[in-house]
């Protein structure tokens, strides 16, 4: 299965790309966090730089291992149901589900491997750069100077790696499963008696409700402990990948949403966007899930610095060294907020060239049938747009709620979780990226069948 993984691999080379750039940048951000860990534990650190250049970068680097596996999942079944007919075809000729599984992630191994050695450099760079800002706020010692070391840096390529092969054990057993005489049918139920969305909505519920404890801790903090930061960051990323789970639910009520759009206002686009919705929900579950995620994690953390800088300004003239740490602090979160939205965008980008690129065969028919390219676009626009609307609404609603108790804590207003101007960043740039790269494949692929 080894052999036969590697020469399909130059049949799928937009598949492998789009996987590639995911497995960079994650582990452009793991080793990052992993360099500066090894700083951390160096033997030249000063003691008392330590516990924060220890504790960060785990808080920072287990945010990140979470996203690049959400990412892979995403990425890595997008590209596979494309492949339903060869994967078919392969357990014709008798492959059983299990190799079809072992054949993916050997696939998805070597294109991790590739990345690694540019990730790793990537990943030095990241290290140095939040290094050299923390000198120069004079928040560590001189003493202090980035040493990664080895071990620790490569012990993050392994970590991507082994994410990367979890991912499409995971992202593949579906496709895997099903029957190879009729590939359109799902696999299986197992006779557990239980829904088959249950455990997945449990997982969710699990999820928020500990982001919703980790950001409710912050209640009995001190306001100027650093822990309140430490404890609603990862509150606001856990609550979003709680909602990122939802992603079935939160199409069903964009399919709502369109549909009460389309009796409002009867429309060949609309009209056909919401069968498109209701028929095929998987073609914009990625997109919702990256969306969700994206905003949740980027307008709750921008959010959360809005709020310590305007508690910093105000108190900067009486302690100038606070207002040194928090501009550090500051500097630091949007710099890895900066790199988790790149990241996002990259897989979201990908995951939408991959299901638009998909649909050509369907855009032709179309197009036999009497649509325009114009009415086809529109469907397009509005399917996407529809899911865009419910994913902002809910991530907007996650990262309020994530950042309420450290706004009660650090202002006493609550209202400060409200703050106009990051949700407003946030979204532009959501809908920006979202909107944009479907217009752009869309009317290219439209115009081509």
């Amino acid at each position: 299965m080894t052999r036969l993984a590697l020469r399909s691999l130059a049949h799928h080379r937009a598949a492998a790309i789009a996987t590639g750039l995911v497995a960079l940048v994650g582990t452009m951000l793991v080793t990052g966090m992993m360099s500066l860990l090894g700083t951390g534990l160096a033997d030249s650190t000063a003691a008392a730089d330590r516990a924060f250049l220890v504790q960060f970068p785990l808080i920072m680097g287990g945010w990140a291992v979470a996203i690049v596996l959400f990412a892979m999942v995403s990425t890595i079944s997008v590209a596979l149901r494309g492949r339903a007919g060869e994967l078919a075809g392969i357990r014709l000729i008798g492959a059983s589900p299990r190799q079809v599984q072992s054949m993916l992630a050997a696939e998805t191994a070597v294109i991790s491997a590739v990345t690694a050695l540019p990730g790793l450099a990537g990943g030095y760079l990241v290290g140095w750069v939040v290094t050299r800002g923390i000198h120069s706020a004079g928040l560590t010692d001189a003493a202090s100077v980035f040493a990664p070391g080895v071990l620790l840096p490569v012990a993050g390529v392994l970590i991507v790696l082994a994410a990367s092969v979890l991912a499409a054990w995971t992202g593949s057993r579906s496709l895997a499963h099903r029957s190879p005489v009729a590939d359109a049918a799902p696999p299986p139920r197992r006779r557990t008696g239980r829904h088959p969305g249950r455990r997945r909505r449990i997982a969710a519920t699990v999820l928020i409700v500990a982001g919703l404890a980790s950001s409710a801790g912050v209640l009995a903090m001190d306001p100027a402990d650093v822990l309140t930061t430490a404890m609603t960051g990862p509150g606001c990323v856990l609550v979003a990948v709680g909602l990122c789970v939802l992603a079935p639910e939160l199409v069903a009520t964009a399919n709502s949403a369109l549909r009460a759009f389309r009796r409002a206002r009867i429309t060949a686009p609309a009209h056909l966007a919401a069968i498109n919705l209701s028929a095929a929900p998987e073609r914009v579950r990625p997109t919702v899930t990256f969306l969700t995620l994206f905003v949740g994690v980027a307008a709750g953390t921008l959010s959360m610095q809005g709020i310590e800088n305007s508690v910093s300004s105000a108190g900067s003239m009486a302690d100038s060294t606070a207002g040194s740490t928090a501009q550090v602090l500051a500097s630091i979160n949007y710099f890895v907020v900066a790199l988790i939205a790149a990241f996002m965008a990259i897989a979201l980008t990908n995951n939408l060239v991959a299901s638009i690129t998909r649909r050509r065969s369907e855009f032709a028919v179309m197009s036999l049938i009497g649509s325009t390219s114009a009415q086809t676009e529109g469907m397009l626009v509005r399917e996407i747009g529809a899911a865009a609307a419910v994913s902002i609404v809910a991530g907007s609603v996650g990262a309020f709620v994530a950042v309420l108790p450290f706004a009660i804590v650090k202002t006493g207003n609550p209202l400060q979780a409200a703050a106009p101007l990051p949700y407003a960043i946030t979204i532009v740039i959501g809908i920006g990226v979202t909107l944009g790269v479907a217009s752009l494949v869309g009317r290219r692929v439209i115009r081509t069948v």
